[in-house]
């Protein structure tokens, strides 16, 4: 084995390993949600996307059948990649960069929908103040109905929210405020919908 030789393999041995390790570094933190799947195939305002599924899947197709065909050989080498697949892999790409172009010729397309909490902020509040929240919506298509809404308090949780009627709820502040004051904050989520919050202070 040549010097080169030996430079080739040891190059190569490295590249697969760096490779490898950010690869597993990176299912691990999908694993642990730092890494969010949710959407990998769906556009900014949350609808499913046809033209990112089909590139998704026909780029892992492609990946993967010229990863078989060069571990099934006896000496391992890249193999001519005929120029009808590359004309494919151009198409699916092509398709994708069209439905975007799309997207943004199209305003509604470009936000996401999102829930707002009036009021947003709330300061000077008192031991066992009451303070009434309404949610509505943003960036919605006309005529979306209010979804199904839920409330909650952000950990640590510093009073007690209880759900009204709709779209609304009610604050209501601890009998004995903390020692560094009121600090809550409110979350309100629904399915697709960006969620919102409303910070409440003493």
């Amino acid at each position: 084995m040549t010097v080169l030789t030996f430079l080739t393999w040891a190059a190569g041995i490295v590249v697969v390993v760096f490779l490898g390790l950010l690869g597993l570094a990176i299912v691990v933190l999908i694993a642990k949600g730092k890494i969010s799947l949710n959407k990998l195939v769906s556009e900014s305002n949350g609808d499913a996307s046809m033209s990112r599924f089909q590139f998704l899947v026909f780029t892992f197709v492609i990946a993967l059948s010229l990863f078989l065909i060069i571990v099934s050989k006896p000496t391992p080498e890249f193999p001519a990649v005929p120029p009808d697949i590359l004309a494919l892999l151009g198409i699916s790409a092509g398709s994708y960069l069209v439905s975007k172009g799309i997207q943004f010729s199209n305003p509604a397309g470009l936000t996401r929908p999102a829930l707002v909490i009036t009021p947003s902020a709330t300061t000077g509040t008192a031991p066992n103040a009451v303070v009434n929240l309404t949610v509505s919506t943003a960036n919605a298509q006309p005529g979306t109905p209010m979804p199904p809404i839920t409330w909650s308090l952000e950990a640590p949780a510093e009073g007690t929210i209880a759900t009204g009627p709709t779209n609304t709820a009610t604050y209501t502040a601890p009998g004995v405020l903390p020692a560094g004051g009121l600090k809550a904050l409110v979350r309100a989520k629904a399915a697709g919908f960006d969620d919102a919050t409303a910070s409440i202070t003493s």
